[in-house]
């Protein structure tokens, strides 16, 4: 579930009580309710988006910046930004970046999720 500000699930409410400037996903240090105090174990692949992530960041490889992986976060959208999870967007700014600087080719990333997609169907998940 999205963290949402009271009468506002979309975030998307600029009014007076949002400073001017202030993008949808920049919810920091406003009102969201209650914290959700359930934790939940962290499944395979996000941890694997986390160590992917940080492995094209390293020193040696440098093929992804922290600037250029918020800027792709930021650019998602509203409703795609809050209709995913966290380890949701991280992956899929992360795509957008890779493919941008040519290092994917998003037709053969697109296949490569259906296949997936295709199998994980057959075997029932």
């Amino acid at each position: 579930m999205a963290a949402h500000r009271d009468g506002d699930p979309d975030n998307t409410n600029l009014s007076s009580a949002r400073d001017p400037g202030r993008g949808y996903h920049d919810i920091g240090g406003l009102a969201a309710g209650p914290i959700e105090q359930d934790m939940t174990e962290t499944r395979p692949w996000e941890k694997l988006s986390v160590v992917l992530g940080n492995s094209l960041g390293l020193k040696g490889a440098k093929l992804v910046r922290t600037d250029e992986v918020r800027r792709t976060r930021e650019e998602l959208g509203v409703d795609l930004y809050n209709e995913l999870g966290y380890f949701e967007r991280g992956t899929a700014s992360l795509a957008t970046l890779l493919i941008e600087k040519g290092i994917l080719d998003k037709d053969e990333l697109e296949a490569r999720m259906a296949a997936i997609a295709t199998r994980m169907a057959e075997e029932g998940r």
